[in-house]
């Protein structure tokens, strides 16, 4: 069998980047160390260190989650969990995912694009809103949401703290359902 993927998605400031890394701290702390964490945006250098280049159309968007799918697959026949944080807003395109990476817990960061523009260090979002981006999503394109998440925290209801213990814990209860993988 396979090493499962968490697979973390939401909008742009919604924290994705911030509980994956905290995941992965917290698995380590507690004995799990065959654990990759691919954030979105540093794959998105990798790949063009590579020479794939990716952009941020709709069709770019989807030919990179497909690319960081099957990198998570790659690593999952290793025997290695990947933690993605990755914002992928098509649902199509994480059903997609979902086949192509067939140990997956997806979980989403339900979180108000009003939050999320004020965490936003890059202000990206005072630029989509004066339509100097196109493409954003939350602002001109919305984010899909689907029933069938595993999980989802809302990271603009409870602190940081308190979604990272609950992310935590129901990774542990993934994990679990994979024993023989992480033993």
């Amino acid at each position: 069998m396979k090493a499962p993927t968490i697979f973390i998605t939401g909008i742009s400031a919604s924290g994705k980047s911030t509980l994956g890394k905290i995941l992965k701290e917290n698995l380590e702390e507690n004995g799990t160390h065959n654990i990759i964490f691919l954030d979105g945006e540093a794959v998105r250098m990798k790949f063009k260190e590579q020479g794939k280049q990716f952009g941020f159309s709709n069709e770019e968007r989807k030919r990179f989650a497909i690319e960081i799918a099957h990198l998570a697959v790659e690593y999952n026949e290793k025997g290695i969990i990947c933690i993605i944080s990755a914002l992928c807003h098509l649902k199509n395109t994480r059903l997609k995912m979902r086949e192509i990476i067939d140990n997956i817990m997806e979980v989403y960061l339900d979180c108000p694009v009003s939050i999320c523009a004020e965490r936003d260090y890059k202000d990206q979002y005072s630029k989509a809103f004066q339509g100097l981006i196109s493409n954003f999503i939350g602002v001109t394109e919305l984010y899909q949401n689907y029933e069938n998440v595993e999980l989802v925290l809302k990271t603009g209801e409870k602190s940081i703290k308190e979604c990272s213990k609950i992310l935590f814990d129901a990774t542990n209860i993934f994990l679990n359902k994979n024993v023989e993988i992480i033993s």
